[in-house]
């Protein structure tokens, strides 16, 4: 089973996916905040993989809150754990400025309360790394609501 943050090149990561995906619609502008660069390149390429090919990218969430009011966007990727904030604290704050993006919270060390604080925000999923690419495919179409027979 391949994972998104297995040891190996983004190459020999995405390499078995294009062999094997079958053609998807495009996606929406996507932001992705996350304080690693790397892992805000791996949501890149996989976000690329999936046919989105605009991303926003943010090192924290201070310097978000202008892109998320962008009415383009059609999903936020967040870390949910920042050094100074969280990623709940971010979106509550967006959801107060009137934006209903769709929002994934990504977590390396999730807990039960981090995963009850997500499900209370509207429109909103959580999803635990490691992760296998298709359930990060899975998630993201179900909070576009695209049916996974059309976009898969």
């Amino acid at each position: 089973m391949l994972y998104a943050y297995s040891v190996c090149t983004r190459a020999q990561a995405l390499c078995p996916l294009k062999s094997t995906m079958k053609p998807i619609i495009p996606l929406p502008p996507i932001l992705l905040i996350d304080d690693d660069p790397l892992v805000i390149e791996t949501l890149r390429d996989l976000c690329e993989s999936m046919e989105c090919h605009r991303q926003l990218h943010h090192l924290d969430t201070g310097s978000a809150f202008d892109a998320a009011a962008d009415p383009t966007l059609g999903l936020i990727i967040c870390d949910y754990r920042f050094p100074s904030s969280s990623g709940v604290t971010f979106i509550e704050q967006v959801r107060k400025r009137g934006i209903e993006t769709p929002v994934l919270f990504i977590s390396g060390t999730p807990d039960s309360d981090a995963v009850l604080k997500a499900a209370n925000l509207k429109r909103t999923a959580f999803l635990s790394k490691p992760f296998t690419i298709s359930r990060f495919r899975e998630v993201i179409y179900g909070l576009l609501e695209l049916s996974p027979s059309v976009a898969a």
